[in-house]
């Protein structure tokens, strides 16, 4: 509010609205309404391209050094990803006393000293990418732990495109477990070879020596 700069005789009536004038500009400002707060944006959510667009591996479980072989053979092999716990069936009979048994159970990963040198290994399945959700085609490998800092080997395949959608691969002692079916009895065994630097197929019936073969396409 502006005041004019003319000159006038101020006598005791003129002091009020002088008064008054002053008081309404500097009080009006203040009863302003303020402005409300602009909201804050938070903490910025990834959008839907971020999110992963394949199911999630039961990386949770793994080392650092473990996934550090994960990767470089995911590099290796790229038309491969790690088979994820959503990528099994509940075979028709169910899992029995699996979940009990195991208490957390991942059907396509497991630690043990499967080479008996007493360096901890692990197992672990992969999928074809291409492949579809109904029907997976799963690839069974082994890493080898090398010892102290050194990690694991770049992996070794025991069978390739198998049927494991109801199965699960596990280890007994010093030998891996491939069960297609929890269902059915069908197990098949591999043991590492000390002579032949190399796992090997175990059988439990003297009229089926032969492994199978390796690619099952």
């Amino acid at each position: 509010m502006t005041f004019s700069a003319r000159a006038r005789p101020v006598g005791r009536r003129s002091r009020v609205p002088l008064a008054l004038a002053a008081f309404l500009a500097i009080g009006i400002p203040a009863c302003r309404k303020a402005s409300p707060p602009r909201p804050s944006a938070g903490p910025v959510q990834p959008s839907s391209r971020s999110e992963r667009a394949e199911p999630v591996s039961p990386a949770g479980v793994l080392t650092s050094a473990e996934k550090a072989a994960v990767d470089q053979f995911v590099r290796a092999h790229p038309d491969l990803r790690p088979a994820a716990d959503s990528d099994r069936r509940t075979p028709r009979d169910g899992d029995g006393d699996v979940g009990r048994l195991y208490g957390i159970y991942h059907p396509y990963f497991v630690r043990g000293d499967v080479n008996d040198d007493g360096i901890l290994d692990f197992v672990m399945a992969f999928v074809r990418r291409e492949a579809k959700p109904q029907t997976p085609w799963f690839s069974i490998v082994v890493f080898s732990g090398r010892g102290g800092d050194r990690g694991f080997d770049g992996g070794t395949f025991l069978e390739r495109d198998i049927s494991l959608v109801h199965g699960d691969v596990s280890i007994d002692r010093d030998a891996v477990l491939i069960t297609p079916d929890l269902s059915d009895e069908t197990v098949r065994r591999y043991r590492w070879d000390p002579l032949r630097r190399s796992y090997v197929f175990v059988s439990d019936d003297p009229d089926d020596p032969e492994a199978p073969l390796l690619s099952r396409t």
